[in-house]
């Protein structure tokens, strides 16, 4: 099955999805946060290539802190919450506050939990807004460049015609500053399914 280019309608409604799940996926992350207000910007939603996507993450070249998860259920693919290895260093120490100058183990479990209930978050409200059952994955938590990021989280998702990526900015509204991005992958056929579903 091709990926046709969504209609202008289409990226409006995808766009409002990613919205809703990362609005939501804000709150979580405020809570963890200590109650800091945590603003989204505009979500973007992107057909591209694979070899595109780490450009969104700022470079492939870029180390980043990566919590994945597949979506299961009625839609199929994978989510990512992306830091930046100081900002994930940054929220680490805001877990578990005390010095390192390393990520270590325990700090990259306690991103895995955040990661998890930020995506979690995410997937809930995407559900509550569509209607679709959605299933978490367990998640694993990686530390890598945004291109191995990428290509660990591509893999098994058709991309012969392009991937689809919903995509949002997130950071605290003071300090210290944590920003980040989540990003949804559906499968091919879970674009044409949440299009269906939302009427466009």
């Amino acid at each position: 099955m091709s990926l046709s280019p969504p209609s202008e309608a289409q990226f409006d409604a995808l766009r409002e999805v990613t919205n809703v799940g990362c609005g939501h996926a804000a709150n979580a992350l405020s809570k963890l946060v200590g109650g800091r207000t945590v603003r989204i910007d505009v979500p973007r939603v992107v057909l591209t290539e694979p070899t595109s996507i780490p450009e969104l993450l700022g470079g492939p070249e870029n180390t980043v802190v990566s919590t994945s998860l597949e979506i299961l259920g009625e839609l199929q693919g994978r989510l990512l919450l992306v830091l930046l290895q100081p900002e994930a260093s940054r929220l680490a120490l805001e877990l578990l506050p005390r010095p390192r100058h390393s990520l270590v183990d325990a700090e990259l479990r306690a991103l895995e939990e955040a990661g998890n209930i930020v995506a979690c978050a995410c997937l809930n409200a995407i559900a509550a807004f569509t209607g679709l059952r959605l299933l978490p994955s367990t998640p694993s938590i990686s530390k890598a460049s945004a291109e191995k990021v990428i290509e660990l989280a591509v893999h098994g998702l058709e991309q012969d015609a392009g991937i689809m990526v919903l995509e949002a900015r997130f950071s605290t509204c003071s300090a210290p500053m944590l920003c980040g991005q989540l990003l949804v992958l559906p499968r091919r056929d879970s674009v044409q399914v949440l299009l269906e579903k939302l009427g466009v």
